[in-house]
């Protein structure tokens, strides 16, 4: 979708607004509690973290923060509470969440002039995954299985896309579960992460799809800062295994021009770099050492290791008015930048905030085109 059709869905981006649910009450227009700015931070592989900030709702009589329906506003918003956030345009009553989860911090501070302020903020769903450290192991599993187990102990909602390998054995050694599920999202090049509709995310990333939005320098992308960089690229990658019934190691080889979507069109970064390292023997290589048992499944890891390591060869930093199309895991076409640059992204990271200012997105992303 281009800005033009956005922007007749979004009254030409006039009127932001936000709402905060806890519960059936919106804090704003039920609660009747002053908020001057909100922000949701959402981020591939991490809890997703939100904030507002909340005034003129200390009561001098009382020495509490009220509501203005005079509640006790800490019983209100206590740990733990269950939030909704929600930012775009138009009717805030009837917005999608931008992010749901709990309050997990409140901060304040008593100045010497004027009244407190309050600073609440807290974590999506995933925010119990990080808590504390556990152990377990699973025998002829794979990977998925772990995945669900772990969602199932939480009671999270999950949408896991079944891997591949069944493993002899899957350790957790003294991780966070949502440590333990970043490692076995990362070998297996899956994305993970908690949506909106507090619903955990293990799968591949979804970075062949269409462009949620189009957005040109100058014409609602306000700013953006790519950078292509050779540092950290590699010309080969090794995963190394072992075949428990040959006793012999087993080798998954992938080199730079093997990546998935060159079909001719220009050089990937590891081909670049052997421009500069034109000796094979000391040209950058990235060894693995992985559960593989077959040799296909090692050059199928192999092939996605530098694939993934292409990717990050161009990033970038940008910002735009308000869009809540913007999130992780969705992609964006980001034009008037010049040839090199103006191409399809994927989103890594998407910061959301309303505050007296308007309501800007600002967001992380890396190419998805090699």
């Amino acid at each position: 979708m281009d800005l033009t059709a956005l922007s007749e869905t979004y009254g030409d981006f006039y009127a932001p607004a936000f709402a905060i649910r806890a519960g059936a009450d919106d804090l704003l227009r039920d609660a009747l509690i002053g908020i001057t700015q909100v922000e949701a931070d959402l981020v591939l592989g991490a809890a997703a973290r939100f904030s507002f900030t909340v005034v003129n709702a200390y009561s001098l009589e009382y020495r509490t923060f009220k509501s203005g329906r005079d509640e006790d506003l800490l019983d209100l918003l206590a740990f733990g509470t269950q939030i909704d956030i929600c930012m775009g345009y138009g009717d805030a009553r009837t917005m999608r969440p931008m992010i749901s989860g709990q309050i997990t911090e409140i901060t304040t501070n008593f100045p010497e002039a004027g009244t407190p302020e309050l600073t609440i903020s807290g974590y999506d769903s995933a925010f119990p995954l990080t808590m504390g450290k556990s152990s377990r192991s699973w025998k002829n599993a794979r990977d998925s299985d772990a995945a669900r187990e772990i969602a199932g102990f939480h009671n999270v909602k999950s949408n896991i896309q079944t891997t591949d390998e069944q493993h002899p054995q899957i350790e957790q050694n003294q991780e966070s579960d949502l440590e333990f599920l970043k490692k076995l999202a990362d070998r297996n090049h899956f994305e993970l992460f908690v949506d909106e509709n507090r619903t955990l995310h293990f799968q591949k990333p979804d970075d062949k799809s269409d462009a949620v939005v189009t957005i040109a320098w100058g014409e609602g992308l306000l700013s953006f800062k790519p950078e292509a960089n050779l540092a950290g690229q590699i010309v080969k990658v090794e995963v190394r295994g072992w075949d428990v019934n040959k006793k012999e190691a087993i080798v998954g080889t992938a080199t730079a021009g093997e990546e998935d979507g060159l079909d001719g069109k220009g050089k990937s970064a590891g081909q670049r770099l052997k421009a500069f390292v034109r000796d094979p023997s000391k040209q950058p290589a990235l060894k693995l050492r992985q559960p593989v048992f077959t040799q296909a499944e090692a050059n199928k890891r192999a092939r996605a290791a530098l694939n993934e390591r292409a990717k990050q060869f161009l990033t970038g930093d940008a910002e735009t008015i308000g869009i809540p199309e913007i999130r992780p895991d969705r992609n964006v076409f980001l034009d008037n930048l010049g040839a090199m640059f103006s191409k399809k992204y994927y989103v890594q990271q998407a910061t959301h905030k309303v505050d007296a200012g308007g309501y800007r997105t600002r967001f992380k992303v890396k190419d998805t085109q090699l």
